[in-house]
């Protein structure tokens, strides 16, 4: 099998080839075409604003902001955005429901983004008393990811717990006045529960292998705006290692463009600890595999789905 390296090495020239013959045949081919550009909470744009890496992009960019992954692949179906960054779990229950996309780039995470919350004085303590309580999540989302692999770790079957699919807002309120048992969520929604209703985490991502987060594109965005889609990727590369190096303005920023708090905001970008892979790698396939196979085999999918089948590994960011 051809490996991750000598494929990169193979390809980028090609890419970048592509990437400047496009570019020099100007606005026919597409490349200042505008890139519709989906957000989730404006976390990617306030990245790359704050770095200084929008002054001077060479095609237009328009941003829709969205709380959350699922309606961001919704967008993506209608054809209202071209291209956007979801976790593998929100892709996997698109994919399913046949959304049309390919991943084209790929991060990992590091640290403990996700969590299972449960209210002060909970009588939850250990992972065998999630049987027979009610869980909030989003359907889909890395929540729903967690869920699964905390159940499956302590041989608890998936029907021993009843799910309830609530946005962020609603069920933080609903574990609130305790009509659920705990909550499986997201920073910052993981960071404001902490924070401002004293919740506790009993399990968080950081005990699995955590989920690949791609860079999913539309077949018609990839073929007709391809230099702007790789441009775009390599500027968030470029934004995170920023980020790695300048955690203070950077979560300051985030709070400014968010509306969060500096607390909360300090609090999701130090526990954030993201590597954007230059290309798409075997070992991100077959997390991705894993965590789809996880999804069919409790029945949450109708059927298991051939992962490696999504990923266009054509994209490949320049060497930093």
């Amino acid at each position: 099998m051809e490996s991750d390296i000598s494929r990169r090495s193979a390809i980028v020239a090609g890419a970048m080839t592509i990437l400047l013959a496009a570019c020099s045949r100007g606005s026919g081919s597409g490349a200042n075409s505008v890139l519709r550009v989906g957000d989730q909470r404006g976390s990617i744009k306030s990245l790359l604003d704050t770095a200084g890496l929008l002054k001077d992009v060479p095609y237009p960019i328009e941003w829709a902001q969205f709380p959350v992954g699922a309606p961001l692949i919704e967008a993506m179906k209608a054809g209202a955005i071209d291209f956007g960054y979801v976790g593998s779990s929100t892709l996997t229950f698109g994919l399913a429901a046949n959304v049309p996309l390919k991943a084209v780039s790929t991060w990992r995470f590091g640290g403990p983004g996700s969590a299972l919350l449960v209210p002060p004085n909970s009588p939850i303590r250990t992972l065998a008393d999630l049987k027979g309580r009610r869980i909030a999540l989003v359907r889909g989302s890395p929540g729903h990811l967690l869920v699964a692999e905390t159940l499956r770790s302590a041989n608890i079957p998936f029907s021993a717990v009843t799910i309830i699919n609530m946005n962020p807002a609603d069920a933080k309120a609903a574990l609130n006045a305790r009509s659920i048992d705990a909550w499986a969520i997201w920073d910052p929604y993981f960071a404001i529960g902490q924070q401002q209703d004293h919740l506790h985490p009993i399990i968080t991502s950081e005990h699995f292998g955590g989920e690949v987060e791609t860079g999913a594109a539309t077949p018609s965005a990839i073929a007709d705006k391809r230099p702007q889609i790789l441009d775009f990727i390599t500027r968030v590369d470029r934004g995170f290692q920023w980020a790695a190096a300048h955690p203070e303005p950077f979560a300051a920023a985030f709070a400014a463009d968010t509306g969060l708090s500096p607390e909360i905001a300090h609090i999701v970008k130090s526990r954030m600890k993201v590597t954007v892979e230059p290309i798409i790698t075997d070992a991100s396939i077959a997390r991705h595999q894993h965590v789809a196979d996880i999804y069919a085999d409790i029945g949450l999918i109708p059927h298991r789905l051939d992962i490696s089948k999504v990923y266009d590994r054509s994209f490949v960011i320049p060497a930093r």
